[in-house]
């Protein structure tokens, strides 16, 4: 009986579960036809006979050299500078003069860039830091680290295309970087503040060069692990957490019932994570209910129970890391039909088997945007904004062209009172549209989004005070 392909080949599966051992990443079902696709190629690379030779030789170790050539091709590495900019603009105004005054006797800052790719965050923040008048004489160091030494090699020589530097504003552009053909080179002094080195989260001891980290940006990375691996990992994080120190993690990222030795905190666009010990005083703490923040539980995955206390972490691979046997794989259709699935669902008025949908889709690859706009919608239709607000700003931390989701999550912030915040959305949805540089949920034609005229008079109306 042949495997569907949302199973995979018994192969298949147990290269699944090589990559989650060596690397901490899981595959989700929607991308096993991808990955048995990608190891034919390698396969035949190395001159073997096939998929089943080609994982077999990997399990016995007799590719020693394989998995940099592997990795590259099975990890996600889409980036661009300026990637979720509210986050950075907070750093800006609120954690850049908190650390100052921390650090006024030393007069030095400890960053990690956790898996940062080709290294679009670590110099994003070192533009930021290199700009900060206060920060004039410090000594201050960026350590950005990936498990793909190709990725980092990119990252040194520095050189970026149109894409990548798209958000960057104008002045730091010109400031910052130079034309090389079609490419723009990184400063070269801007680049030295930067350490890369290698090093793979789901291996301990970290080879940082600092017992402590002032700021943490591991942004879109626990979404690929499993939950004893993201509980690990966060623990390892926090021992290195200066008492003063913030940890920012993507959109749709959550340390909900993963650690208690974290807390979020509400800086207004995003949420940080911080020591329980360590808020500033006069600070005011979250309020109980998580339902605006990235961080909030979501009920369509819902974690399993744990203990009231996590265990205490030792220095080697944890449980998920050591499991000989390979992870069981649900036989799900690919995430983009559960969407259409539940897309048809909605336009039927059917919202129960919609959410159910959506739910199974966020399951399949919690990094689709496509199904954080759709869960968004959801949220929108049963006048639940503030989680409305969640799901969009999730869906464009991982997709910023949806400008139909620009559109949604303008209006949610009007509906708070939050006109500013909706106003730079709808700037932002005709930025998108005048440069052609926005994108549609395609999936969707059925359900009311606005198409990109309907879109262009939205966003001016509301400009105009409407």
């Amino acid at each position: 009986m042949s495997q569907s392909p949302a199973e995979g080949s018994p192969a298949v599966q147990q290269l699944v579960a090589l990559i989650r051992e060596t690397t901490g990443n899981v595959i989700p079902p929607a991308r096993l036809a991808f990955l048995e696709e990608v190891a034919e190629r390698r396969a035949h690379a190395r001159g073997l006979s096939g998929v089943a030779a080609y994982v077999h030789a990997l399990a016995a170790r007799e590719l020693p050299d394989e998995w940099g050539s592997l990795i590259p091709l099975v990890t996600i590495k889409e980036s661009y500078f300026f990637r979720a900019p509210q986050q950075f603009e907070v750093i800006r105004q609120r954690i850049l003069p908190e650390l100052v005054r921390a650090r006024s006797a030393s007069r030095q800052l400890r960053i990690w860039s956790a898996a940062c790719a080709r290294g679009e965050e670590p110099a994003t923040l070192a533009m930021l830091l290199a700009d900060e008048p206060a920060l004039a004489g410090w000594s201050w160091t960026i350590v950005a680290t990936d498990l793909d030494e190709e990725a980092l090699a990119g990252a040194r020589i520095g050189l970026y295309g149109e894409r990548a530097v798209a958000q960057v504003p104008p002045d730091l552009l010109a400031r910052w970087f130079s034309r090389r053909g079609k490419l723009y080179e990184l400063d070269s002094g801007l680049r030295s503040r930067i350490l890369y080195q290698p090093l793979n989260l789901a291996h301990a001891p970290f080879a940082l060069p600092w017992d402590e980290l002032d700021l943490v940006l591991m942004r879109n990375v626990l979404i690929y692990f499993r939950r004893p691996l993201q509980r690990w990992v966060i623990s390892q994080v926090a021992r290195l957490l200066s008492p003063e120190g913030s940890l920012f993690l993507g959109a749709s990222e959550t340390l909900w019932q993963i650690q208690d030795e974290l807390e979020s905190v509400d800086l207004g666009p995003c949420f940080a994570y911080r020591h329980r010990e360590s808020r500033p005083a006069g600070e005011a703490r979250p309020a109980p209910s998580l339902a605006k923040a990235p961080e909030r539980p979501r009920a369509v995955r819902p974690a399993p129970p744990l203990p009231s206390k996590p265990p205490t972490p030792a220095p080697v691979p944890p449980p998920a890391i050591r499991e000989a046997s390979p992870p069981p794989i649900l036989a799900l259709p690919g995430v983009h039909e559960r969407l259409l699935e539940a897309a048809r669902e909605l336009a039927a008025n059917r919202i129960a088997a919609a959410g159910r949908a959506v739910e199974q889709a966020l399951a399949a690859d919690p990094s689709e945007p496509s199904a954080h706009a759709l869960e968004g919608f959801l949220h929108d239709l049963a006048g639940r904004t503030d989680e409305a607000l969640t799901s969009y700003r999730a869906a464009l931390y991982l997709d910023p062209a949806l400008f139909q989701v620009r559109v949604l999550l303008g209006d949610c912030l009007l509906r708070l009172g939050h006109r500013d915040r909706a106003e730079q959305q709808f700037r932002e949805v005709l930025t998108l549209l005048a440069g052609g540089r926005e994108r549609a949920l395609v999936l969707f034609g059925d359900l009311p989004l606005p198409d990109r005229e309907r879109a262009q008079r939205r966003a001016r109306q509301v400009l105009k005070g409407g």
